[in-house]
């Protein structure tokens, strides 16, 4: 290590009046600050200088001023805590609300900086050791993970796992993590000269409407992502051709907006006034119909995407279904990025719609040069676009120009399969 001491923040998740997962001998907000303690004095025993972001039950959204729920704030005021630190790493300690039948394991999740990606295979080598698993790093747009600072969201394991309330297991848990973080740090000059591609993923919403652009998205020789509408006459038939022409499909699924026509959400959308039970069955409806999608993204949902109630049981659901979760971005105060990591649940971000400037080919175009920058910027870019009347044949047209060109300047346009890596 350098002979300047390192500075490491430890995040102890939730706090306060926000217990996190609860079972009956623990609430996961105590066992991560008792996690965290073991990972601070195992840490400073290697000689880095370790703060918390919290050192006792209590929440951080008093910690700053700003707008916004008390959830968000919490972990906005977190990220901001971690940033003017600017430590040389932070982690913050979750977890799993769930299980995999008793299949127990530790999951790490990245933001998309390379630099996150690289340490998260270190880190999560030594999570697999203790468990004796072979899981890989998963990328999430979690806002604690938007931070420019390096860092990881590490679940620890599940709360369920009574192995979690061993001290002796706990402790020996923290100093695999700790040695594995003490790797990062004296590996840092060679992980930030690592060089990656520029990754782009394209989501085309709105398949399963029988829309004349159809053909023109299968005769497309470039990797995208299918979004199909779920209980549409045509969902079942083009989800199968889309997925034998080499698609990766997720269930572009309605959920409620703030104003709406009727017609905007198809048969049976998710409203508000659903119970879990209820939202539960719609989805595992879409599923069943739909078996070869991997994930879900919603179809407008600007109301649904604020409703903790909603976004808890679709994340639970594609928890148990081993799904993945494309925020649309309908609204900027959706609650899957704040609350998917309480679930292990990948959520990842939209970046720009390819059609928000209109669907003329030109204006496509420039969205997509629009999508490399960030790409450039962020080592990945996510678009959304769309087979009907918003974008159809001048989406695909610009896309059948534009991609082809991209992997010779250093883009790879990347399937959601690519990015994330399912649990067996």
């Amino acid at each position: 290590m350098n002979s300047k001491p390192q500075l490491i923040v430890i995040d102890p998740g939730h706090g306060g009046i926000d217990p996190g997962a609860v079972n009956s001998w623990v609430k996961e907000k105590d066992l991560n600050l008792t996690a965290s303690l073991y990972l601070k004095q195992s840490l400073e025993k290697a000689g880095t200088i370790v703060t918390l972001t919290r050192n006792g039950d209590y929440d951080l959204k008093d910690l700053y001023p700003g707008p916004g729920s008390r959830q968000f704030k919490d972990i906005e005021n977190r990220k901001k805590y971690i940033e003017n630190l600017n430590p040389d790493f932070f982690i913050s300690i979750h977890v799993n609300s769930g299980n995999f039948l008793k299949n127990y394991f530790g999951q790490v999740f990245y933001g998309r900086n390379l630099i996150n990606a690289e340490a998260a295979n270190i880190i999560q080598a030594s999570l697999n050791k203790i468990y004796n698993v072979a899981k890989s790093p998963q990328i999430a747009d979690f806002l604690i993970l938007s931070t420019g600072t390096p860092g990881v969201l590490i679940e620890i394991g599940f709360i369920d796992d009574k192995r979690l309330q061993n001290s002796d297991f706990l402790k020996k848990l923290c100093q695999e993590i700790a040695s594995s973080i003490i790797k990062c740090l004296n590996k840092k000059k060679q992980i930030s000269q690592i060089k990656g591609e520029s990754r782009l993923l394209i989501v085309i919403d709105d398949f399963g409407n029988n829309s004349d652009s159809l053909v023109d998205f299968l005769k497309l020789k470039q990797p995208f992502t299918a979004a199909v509408m779920p209980f549409l006459n045509n969902t079942h038939q083009e989800a199968k051709a889309l997925y034998q022409s080499g698609n990766d499909i997720i269930i572009h699924m309605p959920m409620e907006p703030k104003s709406y026509k009727r017609s905007w959400l198809g048969p049976k959308p998710i409203r508000v006034n659903l119970t879990p039970e209820e939202i539960t069955s719609l989805l595992a409806a879409a599923l069943k119909e739909n078996p070869w999608a991997i994930g879900i993204n919603n179809h407008t949902g600007s109301k649904a995407c604020e409703d903790e109630k909603i976004v808890k049981t679709v994340l639970s659901f594609c928890q148990k279904n081993n799904l993945v979760f494309i925020d649309s971005q309908t609204t900027p105060n959706s609650l899957f990025p704040l609350l998917g990591s309480e679930f292990g649940v990948v959520v990842l971000k939209r970046d720009i719609f390819l059609e928000v400037n209109g669907r003329k080919e030109k204006n496509i175009i420039e969205q997509l040069q629009k999508l490399q920058s960030i790409a450039q910027k962020k080592n990945l870019g996510i678009a959304i676009g769309h087979v009907g009347y918003e974008g159809g044949k001048p989406t695909a047209t610009a896309l059948k120009k534009v991609l082809p060109k991209l992997p010779g300047q250093g883009f790879k346009i990347c399937t959601l399969s690519d990015l994330i890596k399912k649990h067996p």
